[in-house]
């Protein structure tokens, strides 16, 4: 009995590994058993040096589930072993084509959900995004229940009351273990004067957690994250295509991972806060996903490091712990341009 037991978990574990790492057995097999791709899912591969596999990753949230109120742009080129993410806020300005009036790009997705927000962006940076994941709340929660609490930060005092009088979010100020509704709420909330930018920092601290996290575990586990948590998600990746590229992803050494947010600044339009994209500045972060531009040519963008449990000085505990303590587009004091 415990020689099965042992040769089960042997069988189990070596077609796990030949999953991942994409063998001709692996490919042959599911052909034959007639367990082919979903049909929204599409091969993923890079097809060149210069062409890194660009994915869409865009957070709903239930008050407003037509919304995509976090959105980022994920490069990972497997060639040259980096990763780049990109961080959009939601309130990013999108113009009409005669420039006569303006859309958030959140309210994008409401007309026309991930296949227009997706061409936008692609507008936005000139480049092809074959690939998208949608994550709801749930998804959120499940994903932080699988990986774990996260010890972070609370760089500020976090309240607000929803439409019916009810606190949805509480959080204190300090160093603290956020389990999966705390997580949810640190990541949804707003500043009062709904400031995105400081809100696409705080998730870009709490991603580089997880990030960190799982390119330390071992690959099984990693393996076993993502098959339990990718049904979850909306997504034209499929299961196995996500370990394959989470296994493939691990290579990469840290300092070559990098946080950017979409480079821009504020724009009040009547009663409105947009947040004005610097197209110039976008097509830099492009050329850096693609190795023509080293990765420190964006330091003014750059977001906070991977250590978010780190001590911080007071005067830097409000954007987060920043390294190089990026100015906020639209602060013309200490400025680096």
């Amino acid at each position: 009995m415990l020689g099965g037991i042992g040769y089960g978990i042997y069988s189990g574990v070596s077609y796990a590994y030949r999953a991942i790492v994409g063998t001709t057995e692996v490919t042959e097999t599911v052909a034959d058993n007639g367990n082919k791709q979903d049909a929204n899912t599409v091969s993923v591969e890079q097809k060149g040096l210069d062409k890194p596999l660009y994915i869409l990753v865009v957070g709903t949230d239930d008050n407003n589930p037509s919304q995509g109120d976090s959105l980022f742009l994920l490069s990972v080129n497997l060639d040259q072993k980096t990763m780049d993410v990109i961080g959009i806020p939601s309130n990013s300005k999108i113009d009409n084509r005669d420039q006569t009036d303006a859309t958030m790009l959140n309210g994008i997705y409401e007309k026309g959900g991930i296949e227009l927000t997706k061409a936008v962006i692609e507008d936005m940076f000139h480049i092809s995004i074959p690939y998208y994941v949608v994550v709801d709340q749930n998804a959120f929660k499940k994903t932080n229940d699988v990986l774990g609490d996260q010890q972070i930060y609370v760089e500020q005092p976090m309240e607000h009351v929803d439409a019916e009088g009810n606190k949805d979010i509480d959080l204190r100020r300090g160093y603290q273990t956020l389990d999966s509704n705390n997580a949810l709420a640190y990541l949804r909330y707003s500043d009062p004067k709904h400031d995105t930018f400081t809100r696409v920092q705080r998730q870009e601290r709490f991603l580089k957690l997880w990030v960190d996290q799982e390119h330390n575990a071992f690959f099984l586990t990693n393996a076993w994250h993502i098959w339990r948590i990718w049904d979850h998600f909306d997504s034209n990746i499929s299961t196995l295509d996500a370990i394959k590229l989470v296994y493939n992803a691990s290579k990469i050494n840290k300092e070559e991972i990098h946080f950017y947010i979409l480079p821009g600044e504020k724009e009040l339009v009547g009663d409105m806060t947009y947040w004005k994209v610097n197209p110039t500045e976008a097509q830099r972060l492009v050329g850096i996903t693609m190795g023509n531009l080293p990765a420190n040519e964006m330091t003014q963008f750059v977001s906070a490091p991977t250590n978010s449990t780190a001590k911080v000085a007071p005067e830097s505990e409000h954007n987060g712990g920043t390294i190089t303590k990026p100015t906020e587009p639209g602060d013309e004091s200490g400025s680096k341009r």
